[in-house]
């Protein structure tokens, strides 16, 4: 890959960067929940209701990035759990809401600081990679992989990466 080469020239290559990235973060929030008790699409999911709520079960599923479709067994775990309470919408007896009890809110907080040390973090990751790779946002996004076994899957399927 040339320096003066267009990312458009390379989607497959920035399909499986970008899927690698999220698998990295995925990972790492995973990990940096994992005390908590939580997954990261739990903890998205109580940072969500925290943020906008009290919300419906629709409402909530509008929000989410982590997980498509409907949140209804990811609000199930999260009040199996004692963070969230659920009730019935004053103006629709069929629609069940979502609220933060008490733990849900002392999570909440938690979960936010767990989230700002994460930006904080990739933000200097990314402001290094740009100072290292000036305008070569493909080589910007390989560094950025850190993690050995993803970083051999893509050297395997695209070498040219990582000359």
């Amino acid at each position: 890959m040339t320096r003066t080469s267009q990312l458009s020239d390379h989607p497959q290559q920035l399909r499986y960067l970008i899927l690698a990235l999220q698998r990295q973060g995925n990972r790492q929030l995973n990990a940096a929940f994992a005390h908590l008790g939580l997954t990261a699409a739990q903890a998205e999911a109580l940072e969500i209701i925290h943020t906008y709520g009290p919300l419906s079960t629709k409402e909530v599923g509008a929000y989410l990035v982590c997980e498509p479709g409907s949140p209804s067994r990811l609000l199930a775990t999260l009040a199996s759990k004692g963070l969230t309470v659920r009730s019935n919408s004053d103006n629709d007896k069929r629609t069940t809401m979502h609220s933060l009890s008490p733990a849900g809110k002392k999570a909440a907080r938690e979960i936010l600081s767990i989230q700002q040390d994460f930006h904080r973090q990739l933000s200097l990751d990314v402001h290094h990679m740009e100072s290292s790779h000036p305008n070569d946002f493909l080589r910007q996004l390989t560094e950025l992989v850190q993690e050995r076994d993803l970083r051999q899957s893509l050297s395997n399927r695209f070498p040219e990466l990582f000359s």
